[in-house]
């Protein structure tokens, strides 16, 4: 992840959020949490026309998000590890508002090939027991959201807090799995607009979760 600015660092909840090394921990995790290596799965992998990219960062569409964060406040950064199993892809963009010196807004986007194990089950059961979490005193709403893939889920905080919000949208298509991670520090010493409420995130990322989709299965 691009680093955030100082006085954001331990704030809100950026548990979704991650940097190339965090993420490529959690990829060897879930290699090995879900039994992807050969010979632990079975079937030909269906993959709904996703393949390996080493940058995913062209094709992650931001526009919705940019109306709000126009301002990139570094190039977005880009990782990627592919494997006979797996395949994981990641790309990270901060942005800002207009004019403003502190508040920021980072969006991370990680996308998972697996090709010898059905990730349904597990992606499943990750998500609909989200709402049962409530480390260091967050708890979460999880809800389905039609029309994206197979199965979407939505995943928001009961109560964001006042310096900022946080979401993610997760979709599992086929044997491909993907999230767009959202989270912003509201600085008072900006001025100038309100950020957008937990609704208008939501539709966000809904908006450009289906634009990036869209690119990268093409």
């Amino acid at each position: 992840m691009p680093p955030a600015p100082s006085s954001a660092a331990g704030r809100g909840w950026l548990w979704a959020l991650g940097g190339a090394v965090v993420a490529s921990a959690v990829w060897a995790a879930v290699v090995f949490a879900t039994g992807g290596f050969p010979g632990q799965g079975g079937g030909s992998p269906d993959l709904a026309g996703y393949t390996y990219r080493e940058d995913i960062c062209p094709d992650t569409d931001l526009s919705a998000f940019k109306e709000e964060y126009p301002e990139e406040k570094s190039s977005p950064k880009n990782d990627a590890a592919t494997h006979k199993a797996l395949d994981a892809m990641w790309c990270t963009t901060s942005l800002a508002p207009s004019g403003a010196r502190y508040s920021s807004a980072t969006v991370t986007v990680e996308m998972w090939l697996y090709k010898a194990t059905d990730p349904s089950a597990n992606f499943e059961a990750q998500y609909e027991s989200f709402d049962q979490r409530g480390g260091s005193g967050n708890t979460f709403s999880v809800r389905k959201v039609p029309g994206i893939g197979d199965v979407a889920y939505l995943v928001t905080p009961e109560k964001p807090r006042e310096t900022g919000s946080s979401a993610y949208l997760a979709v599992r298509d086929g044997w491909m799995t993907f999230q767009m991670s959202f989270s912003n520090y509201v600085s008072s010493s900006d001025s100038g607009d309100s950020e957008p409420d937990i609704s208008e995130i939501e539709d966000m990322l809904k908006q450009d979760t289906k634009a990036t989709l869209r690119k990268l299965s093409g």
